[in-house]
Parts: C-alpha cells; sequence; structure tokens
C-alpha cells in the first residue's frame, strides 16, 4: 500500500485522470440510463437482473467496458504524461493535485564544460624543400624497403595479347634422322672448327681486370699535382686524407644511412669512410662537386660533426 501511495504521489496526473474518467462515467450512467454507479443499491440489482433490447445492450456494454478502458487509458496518460481526451479545467485540476502530492524535485546535474584538448604540433611528414617527385622515395627510405617494389597483377602486360601479336614459330618435332650407315669420319668438318674451343685460345699469362680503376675529379686533380695516391672501391687516399667524391647532378637527399635521388638510391659512404679513415689513421674528406642536396647547410653540419673534412673545392686539400 506504500509503494501505491509513493506512486499516486509521484504521478498526480494518474490521480486526476481517475477522477475524471469515474465523474464522466458516472455522469453518463446516471442521467442516460438512471444507474446510481456509488450506490450499493444499484449494483445488486444489476447482478440480478438481465438485460433486454438495445437500451440494455448499451448499458451493459458500458459497465462492462469501463474498467478495462480506465486500464488502458491509465497506462497511456502515464507514458506520455497528458490526458487521452482534453477535460476542460485539466491544467487547474493538475495543479491542485500537484499542490496536494508534492513531488520532491531532482537536483538537476550540472554540465561540466569539457575545454578541448589542444592540438598536437607533430613533425612535418616530409621536408620543406622537398621536391613532390621525391616524396615516395623518401618515405620507403625512412621505412627501409627499396624504391622498386612489385607490380601489382593489374599493371603487369597482358601476355596473352602480346602471345596473339607476336606468335611463337612452332618447333618442329621431327624425329632424329637415321644415318644411313655408320661409318665414323677422322676428320673434323670445317665448319666446326670455329666453334670448338682450343687450349691455344687461353693465356693464363695475361692478368684478368675484375674492377676497373676509379676515375674521377679528385683522382685527375691528383696526377695533376703529382700528388701519389691510391684507390678502393669509391674512395681515394692519399698520405693524409681518404676522400670520398659525390658528383652526381641529380637532386640527392642525403638521409641518416640511405642516400636517394629520383629513381636511385644507395647506402651511405660515411660509416666506410669513417672507418676507412680510422683504421689507417687518416683524415676522412667528403668532397661535394656536385652541391645540388637538399638541406645542403644542416648536411654538412652534420657531417662535420662525425669529424668529416667537407670541402667543396680540391684546392681545399691542405
Amino acid at each position: 500500500m506504500k509503494k501505491i501511495f509513493e506512486f499516486l504521489k509521484s504521478n498526480p496526473i494518474i490521480v486526476a485522470w481517475t477522477i475524471w474518467y469515474f465523474t464522466i462515467v458516472w455522469f453518463i450512467l446516471q442521467f442516460i440510463f438512471n444507474f446510481d454507479m456509488f450506490s450499493y443499491y444499484y449494483w445488486h440489482r444489476f447482478f440480478h437482473s438481465s438485460l433486454h433490447g438495445f437500451g440494455g445492450f448499451m448499458f451493459g456494454t458500458i459497465v462492462y467496458a469501463s474498467l478495462p478502458m480506465y486500464i488502458a487509458t491509465t497506462i497511456t496518460v502515464y507514458r506520455k504524461k497528458e490526458f487521452v481526451i482534453p477535460v476542460p479545467f485539466s491544467k487547474t485540476a493538475s495543479s491542485i493535485f500537484s499542490k496536494i502530492f508534492p513531488t520532491k524535485n531532482e537536483p538537476v546535474p550540472e554540465t561540466i564544460a569539457i575545454e578541448p584538448e589542444p592540438e598536437k604540433t607533430s613533425e612535418p611528414e616530409y621536408p620543406a624543400d622537398l621536391p613532390p617527385e621525391l616524396r615516395v622515395p623518401f618515405k620507403r627510405a625512412l621505412n627501409r624497403l627499396p624504391l622498386t617494389s612489385g607490380v601489382s597483377a593489374y599493371n603487369q602486360p597482358n601476355m596473352s595479347i602480346k602471345k596473339a601479336l607476336n606468335p611463337e614459330p612452332e618447333k618442329e618435332n621431327s624425329p632424329m634422322p637415321i644415318p644411313m650407315d655408320f661409318d665414323i669420319s677422322d676428320e673434323i668438318p670445317t665448319d666446326m672448327n670455329d666453334s670448338v674451343p682450343t687450349f691455344t685460345d687461353i693465356n693464363f699469362d695475361t692478368p684478368i681486370m675484375t674492377e676497373k680503376e676509379l676515375e674521377n675529379d679528385t683522382t685527375k686533380y691528383l696526377k695533376k699535382n703529382n700528388i701519389e695516391y691510391e684507390t678502393y672501391r669509391d674512395y681515394v687516399a692519399t698520405e693524409k686524407f681518404v676522400i670520398y667524391e659525390h658528383n652526381d647532378e641529380e637532386f640527392w637527399v642525403m638521409d641518416g644511412d640511405s642516400w636517394f635521388a629520383a629513381g636511385k638510391q644507395k647506402d651511405s659512404p660515411i660509416p666506410e669512410l669513417l672507418n676507412l679513415a680510422k683504421q689507417n689513421n687518416l683524415k676522412p674528406v667528403i668532397y661535394l662537386a656536385s652541391q645540388n642536396i637538399m638541406d645542403i647547410d644542416n648536411t654538412i653540419k652534420n657531417f662535420e660533426s662525425m669529424g668529416i673534412h667537407v670541402i667543396k673545392k680540391l684546392d681545399e686539400l691542405v
């Protein structure tokens, strides 16, 4: 009973609707059928009498349908918080019942303003002076990937079309001819003398050149000035220096362990240059014959911080 009272106390509109509903039903039964629904006497007569005719049918329908209709309309009023049928003075009655059964005002939760997080300033993905055509090689070099990768199946040439345009001649599977006799001549045909190799064609005294001697602006300068030097791969060593010459006119990005340009990539020669200089007690030098390098000033500072002497002219070899 306490729960019912608390429910009605928190929903005064249901109490108001109940009063209006039964008032309307009482009015219909009293003034149309002369039946007082609040009198026990009339209910006793109703349950001990029989109904006849259209009037009796309508009276019985209203009486028996009033309770289910009340339940259905009350549920609708509870859900929508408004009367099913507009009733005059319904707002006044609801305000009266709300004063009789006051409801507890629930505190309104305070809205907390959430400040947006400051945007994190991330480093640019590409250098500012990097040309657009070198962005893909730069990204692949950072991830230590080769500049050329596998070709997609959709980009491969259609081999069936090529075969249709250039059909290969069919090889005749002719059987080996059977010789007429089995007499083998001791003489070698003259047309085979040129194709059969002999030992006289090979000269073991001639040295085999496996590697071409390095020749660049540095070697030419040293020869011109009568300075002794030795070459090892792309490096030139003198009595004081071990020199690496960069003379490619392409736009190069010298980033860390990889150097790359448009369609080119190679490992940085700096680690081997430093290693050769340390092993032979020489001073490492890099000669920038071509200065088409991205961010050349910072690149030179980076080389010099490693102990490498950077020159732009060979006259600076002192």
